[in-house]
C-alpha cells in the first residue's frame, strides 16, 4: 500500500470530498485510486496480516526476497503510474478547492459591501430619516417650468444619463454613456443595463428621446404640440431630431459644440414617457414617476415630501463619489417654513437633519454633544441680475443698459461686511464664473479687478451716468431657498439706497422667483445665483449666452457673446480653459451683474448619521447620500 503522504497534504490544505471527487474524474483516477488516496487505517486487521507474514518471512525467508524483488521490478512502473495520477488528482483538487474558496470569499465580500464601505458604524437599514425643510411647493414634474430647481423633488427621484465624478470632477457615466461621431457633428448615447422606472417599465432610448423633445417644448402628444418648461438651454447645442437606433441605443445630432454631452447629459432630467403620454401634462405634474434612488410615496405640499428607497436602483454602494443607491429606509421632508423651528425640530427629535440654516442659529453647536454642523462650500455665487432687455422707464430707457450704472452698484455694496455679519465671515467675494469652475478667475487675478466698496465713487457714476438724484427700480428676491438671502437682499436695498437706487423689494418662494426671470421681460433687478458645477457651461448657456433662458442681461457688442461660441468650439481643454477665464474677467469688469459672494453653506444634523458626499455641498440636492448609523 502506497504512504498517506497525499491524505496528510489534503487535510492541511481542508479540501472537500466534493472538490477531490471532481477533479479525480478530471485526472481518470478511479475507486481505487481514492481508496488509495482518502481512505481510513483499520489498526487491527493490520496487526493480523503483520503476524501471518512474519511468521510465513521467517519460513521461508530467502525465496520470498527474490520473489518480492521480482515482483517490485514488475510492479514499479505500474505503481509509479498510479502515483502520477494520484499527484495529478491532488493537485487539481487543490486548484478546485482554491477557486472554490476565492468563489465564496467574493460573495462574501459583495454581502458585505454594502455594510462595510465607508463605515464607521453599522448601517440602520430600517431607519427613517426626517429632514426640516422651509418649503415644498409646486407640482411633482421635474420639467415643469418653477418646478425644475425644487431640491426636494429632483435629485432624490430622478435621474441624467451623466453625473461628476465628485473627487476627479470629470463626467462619468450613469444612466447612460456617449460617444462622439461624425466629425463632432452627433452623439451616440448607450443606455446602461439594469435602469428602470419605479413602476418597473425599463427604461430605454425612447425615454431619453422623449425626455430632450419635452424639454426643449416638442409634446407630440399635446393637442399643440408644445410644452412650456423652461429648461430649453439645456438641450441648446442640439441640432436636429433624436433617432432611436434600438432600445438601449439613441443619434442625437448637436452643434460642434464641446459643452453638448455635458449640457445633455448631467442636466436634463429623464422622464418617463409612457406615463406622460397617459396622464397627460396636469395628471404627471401630480404623479411625478421617476428612476431614481428614491421613490416618492407622499407628497403633501407645505406638509411633507415623503420617499421610499428604490432598492432596485441598479448603481451599488461602491460609486461613493456620485449618485447610487440609498441607506435609508425612508426620506421624510418635514415643512417648517421658519428657521427657528427647523432647529427647533432637531432639538426635540423630531427632524434628524436641516441642510440650511443661518450661521448664528448653528454655531453654538459646533461643540455640542450628539449634534454635527455641516459646514461644506456652498453651492452658489449669489449674483443681482439686472434686466437690460425690457425698457424701465415711461420714455423707454433702461439705467442698466450703462455700464457706469452697474459699476455704481457695485461699489454701493460693502460685501465683505454683508457675509462677515451675516454668513460664517469664511464666504469669498463672487466673480461671475465660480472659484471653483474651470477658468474661473483666482485671488491674485481677480483681485486687482475688484471694485471695492466706495459709495461716494458710485455717486460720482450715477451723476456721470445722467441719474445725480438717483431712481427707482423693483428688485425680487427669494425666501425659505437659501439661508439668510432675505437678509441679504433686504442689506442691499439699504446699501443701494444710500447712493440713491431706490428700490422696491419683492421676495417669493424660489418657484414664483425662478418662473418670473424665465419670462426674461420683467424690468428691474433679480436675485439669483449661478453654481459651482466642476465645468461653467450651465452658467453661461443659462445666464450668459444671449438668448439663454436666464439671460436677462444681455451687452451686444461687449465680446462677451464672441467668447461664448468661442470657447463652445474649442476641444482643446487648455485653449478652452484660456477662453473660459477671458470671459470670466470680462463678465466681470463689464460690470454685468452685483456681484456678491460665493456661500459657505451651515446646517445642523443629528450624529446618529453620516453624509459623506466627497467634497459636494450637503444640501437638499444630496439627501440620497445620508446614511442612518445604528445606536
Amino acid at each position: 500500500m502506497t504512504e498517506r503522504n497525499y491524505w496528510q497534504r489534503m487535510r492541511r490544505s481542508r479540501m472537500s470530498r466534493r472538490a477531490l471527487l471532481r477533479a479525480s474524474g478530471r485526472a481518470g483516477v478511479g475507486a481505487a485510486g481514492l481508496a488509495l488516496v482518502g481512505c481510513g487505517d483499520d489498526d487491527d486487521d493490520d496487526d493480523a496480516v503483520a503476524q501471518v507474514q512474519q511468521q510465513q518471512q521467517q519460513q521461508d525467508q530467502p525465496a520470498a526476497q527474490a520473489q518480492q524483488q521480482q515482483q517490485q521490478q514488475q510492479a514499479a512502473p505500474a505503481e509509479q503510474q498510479q502515483q502520477q495520477q494520484e499527484q495529478q488528482a491532488v493537485a487539481q483538487a487543490q486548484q478546485a478547492e482554491q477557486q472554490e474558496q476565492q468563489a465564496m470569499q467574493q460573495q462574501q465580500q459583495q454581502q458585505q459591501e454594502a455594510v462595510d464601505l465607508s463605515r464607521e458604524g453599522e448601517t440602520d437599514w430600517e431607519r427613517t430619516v426626517t429632514v426640516a425643510v422651509p418649503n415644498a411647493v409646486g407640482g411633482l414634474d421635474v420639467q415643469a417650468p418653477g418646478n425644475y430647481t425644487l431640491k426636494w423633488n429632483g435629485p432624490l427621484h430622478f435621474d441624467q444619463l451623466l453625473q461628476y465624478d465628485l473627487v476627479t470632477r470629470e463626467i462619468v457615466p450613469h444612466v447612460g454613456n456617449f460617444e462622439w461621431i461624425e466629425d463632432f457633428t452627433a452623439l451616440i448615447w448607450h443606455v446602461n443595463p439594469g435602469h428602470a422606472w419605479h413602476d418597473g417599465t425599463p427604461l430605454t432610448a425612447e425615454d431619453i428621446k422623449f425626455s430632450i423633445e419635452r424639454a426643449g417644448g416638442e409634446a407630440a402628444y399635446n393637442d399643440s404640440g408644445t410644452y412650456e418648461t423652461g429648461i430649453a438651454y439645456i438641450i441648446s447645442a442640439v441640432n436636429g431630431t433624436a433617432e432611436v437606433i434600438d432600445d438601449s441605443t439613441l443619434r442625437l445630432p448637436v452643434n460642434t459644440d464641446v459643452t453638448a454631452p455635458g449640457s445633455v447629459g448631467t442636466t436634463m432630467p429623464l422622464v418617463p414617457k409612457h406615463r406622460i403620454e397617459e396622464l397627460g401634462d396636469e395628471g404627471y405634474n401630480r404623479d411625478g414617476l421617476a428612476s431614481g434612488p428614491f421613490q416618492l410615496t407622499n407628497f403633501e405640499p407645505d406638509i411633507e415630501v415623503r420617499s421610499a428607497r428604490n432598492d432596485n436602483y441598479p448603481i451599488g454602494y461602491e460609486n461613493l463619489n456620485r449618485k447610487h443607491r440609498a441607506w435609508a429606509k425612508e426620506i421624510v421632508q418635514s415643512v417648517r417654513p421658519e428657521p427657528v423651528a427647523r432647529l427647533a425640530a432637531l432639538q426635540a427629535g423630531e427632524a434628524d437633519v436641516t441642510p440650511s440654516l443661518e450661521w448664528e442659529l448653528v454655531q453654538d453647536f459646533v461643540d455640542e454633544p450628539g449634534f454635527e454642523v455641516l459646514f461644506d462650500p456652498g453651492c452658489c455665487p449669489h449674483t443681482i441680475f439686472p434686466n437690460t432687455l425690457v425698457p424701465m422707464f415711461e420714455d423707454g430707457s433702461n439705467a442698466y443698459r450703462d455700464i457706469r450704472v452697474r459699476q455704481a452698484m457695485n461699489h454701493a455694496v460693502d460685501v465683505e461686511t454683508i457675509y462677515t455679519t451675516l454668513a460664517t465671515g469664511r464666504e469669498q467675494r463672487a466673480y461671475g464664473i465660480g472659484t471653483r469652475q474651470l477658468g474661473g478667475m483666482q485671488p491674485e487675478q481677480s483681485g486687482p479687478l475688484t471694485m471695492e466698496y466706495d459709495p461716494e465713487k458710485a455717486m460720482a457714476l450715477l451723476d456721470a451716468a445722467g441719474y445725480p438724484e438717483g431712481f427707482e427700480s423693483d428688485f425680487y428676491g427669494t425666501a425659505g431657498f437659501f439661508a439668510w438671502t432675505d437678509q441679504i437682499a433686504l442689506s442691499v436695498q439699504q446699501y443701494l439706497d444710500v447712493v440713491g437706487i431706490r428700490t422696491n423689494l419683492q421676495l417669493d418662494p424660489l418657484p414664483d422667483f425662478r418662473a418670473r426671470m424665465a419670462q426674461r421681460d420683467v424690468p428691474g433687478l433679480h436675485y439669483y445665483f449661478t453654481n459651482q458645477s466642476p465645468d461653467p457651461f450651465q452658467v453661461i448657456n443659462a445666464e450668459v449666452a444671449e438668448g439663454g433662458t436666464l439671460s436677462v442681461a444681455e451687452y451686444p457688442g461687449s465680446g462677451i457673446q464672441e467668447l461664448v461660441e468661442a470657447q463652445r468650439s474649442e476641444f482643446d481643454p487648455e485653449k478652452r480653459k484660456q477662453y473660459l477665464n477671458e470671459l470670466a474677467q470680462l463678465i466681470y469688469t463689464n460690470a454685468s451683474w452685483l456681484f456678491l459672494f460665493e456661500t459657505v453653506g451651515t446646517g445642523l444634523m443629528t450624529d446618529t448619521l453620516e453624509w459623506d458626499m466627497k467634497g459636494n455641498s450637503r444640501d437638499y440636492g444630496g439627501l440620497w447620500g445620508i446614511r442612518p448609523l445604528v445606536t
